[in-house]
């Protein structure tokens, strides 16, 4: 997460990266880092297992919550994992689930192609998926969803597909997406509401296209075809990068049927009934006075296009807790402030995040919940406790349960 985005198409992969985001051994003396506990397990190079005790957090962007009874960063800490099965690690972890009824977290891991799933004390219950084409295998997954009957649906964003598991991670089906993007998904009716971008996804940029704006979300029924398309015209952009970045969102289904699609660089959330007709809008107070996405640089090199922009980014993702309210995992600063004069990329700073829990109908916030910087991804557990994925000060993932 930074705000100068760039995007190359047709620039080719290499393997996975050293430094941020990949396993590096730990920096610094451990002792100075977190003092000695007893309720903590602790590893070599400074790493944990689960931790079940009361740690202390790293410095984080002190909030003030709207609601009573708040709670010390001490006390809020229930577990931490970031080692687990062993030796294993996370990978780009892009989108979490929790199935309430069955006390269970799902991971869908973008780098290591598949879903790892805990239970809601962060214990270790099994991993599915490798890399592939074939049924319940993987091409960077990005997103997933409960289903009614308690499956899984994944968002299969590199094989143009979504992917059904039953609740013990096996395959039971496949839909085509018919080249449509389907990054994150929530199903409702049978049906599965769509976005085109989502977590570690990229964007969608409609090369060819000569609208100047793009759909937000598509709805497609149990076989991969379009019923119907979610799309506003607020923000008319021609230039294909920047109107994907304004038409980013992420995606959120209340309890009674609404679409709610908080934007990823506006400060705005739209939305929708089940049948496509926009029923609000609403923006959020936010610590900073973002900056637009505005294209700095657009360049072509054997081949490959190359665009650069600056911005601010706002939501990272979405979705509805026990209490029936709006859960938004906010950044909590300026990225582009925060970013000026860094030139090396392993020495970016991890952005402060929150996540606003919204009244969905009188959309207000109603509490916020301060996070460790660099938090990417998140699910509600119950009405007391969430957990979430952050960057840790070496730029590994980290699970962490937490009361709030």
């Amino acid at each position: 997460m930074n705000g100068n985005e760039s995007f190359g198409i047709g620039r080719k992969r290499g393997g996975r990266p050293r430094g941020r985001g990949s396993r590096v051994p730990f920096s610094g003396d451990p002792e100075k880092r977190l003092p000695p506990n007893p309720g903590i397990r602790r590893r070599h190079r400074g790493r944990f297992r689960v931790s079940e005790g009361i740690a202390r957090l790293l410095p984080t962007l002190t909030l003030i919550l709207l609601t009573a009874g708040s709670l010390s960063a001490a006390d809020r800490l229930l577990w931490t994992v970031s080692v687990f099965n062993g030796d294993d690690y996370f990978y780009q972890p892009s989108d979490m689930a929790a199935d309430r009824e069955r006390d269970l977290i799902y991971v869908v891991e973008t780098g290591n192609h598949r879903v790892s799933v805990f239970d809601f004390e962060g214990k270790f219950i099994r991993t599915f998926g490798k890399q592939g084409q074939g049924p319940g295998e993987f091409a960077k997954p990005t997103g997933a969803a409960l289903l009614e009957n308690g499956d899984l649906a994944v968002a299969d964003v590199g094989n143009n597909r979504i992917q059904i598991f039953d609740r013990r991670g096996r395959f039971l089906r496949s839909i085509g997406t018919h080249g449509r993007r389907a990054a994150d998904l929530a199903a409702v009716k049978g049906e599965f509401i769509t976005i085109p971008s989502f977590g570690n996804s990229g964007y969608a940029l409609h090369m060819d296209s000569e609208e100047n704006f793009q759909p937000l979300a598509t709805v497609l029924d149990g076989e991969g075809e379009i019923v119907r398309v979610f799309r506003v015209e607020d923000f008319p952009d021609s230039h294909p990068f920047i109107r994907a970045i304004k038409h980013r969102v992420a995606l959120a289904v209340s309890p009674d049927g609404r679409l709610f699609l908080p934007y990823f660089a506006i400060n705005r959330t739209l939305v929708f009934d089940i049948t496509g007709k926009e029923a609000g809008r609403f923006e959020r107070p936010l610590a900073f006075k973002p900056r637009e996405p505005k294209l700095e640089e657009q360049r072509s090199r054997e081949g490959v296009i190359q665009m650069r922009a600056s911005m601010d980014f706002i939501s990272q993702a979405a979705q509805f807790g026990a209490d029936g309210c709006l859960y938004i995992l906010t950044f909590a600063g300026s990225i582009a402030e925060l970013l000026k004069g860094v030139t090396n990329r392993a020495e970016r700073p991890r952005p402060p995040m929150r996540i606003d829990v919204i009244d969905p109908d009188s959309y207000k916030t109603v509490r916020r919940i301060d996070l460790e910087p660099g938090a990417g991804c998140f699910t509600v557990l119950d009405r007391e406790r969430l957990a979430y994925i952050h960057e840790d000060e070496a730029g590994e993932p980290v699970l962490v349960g937490i009361r709030f």
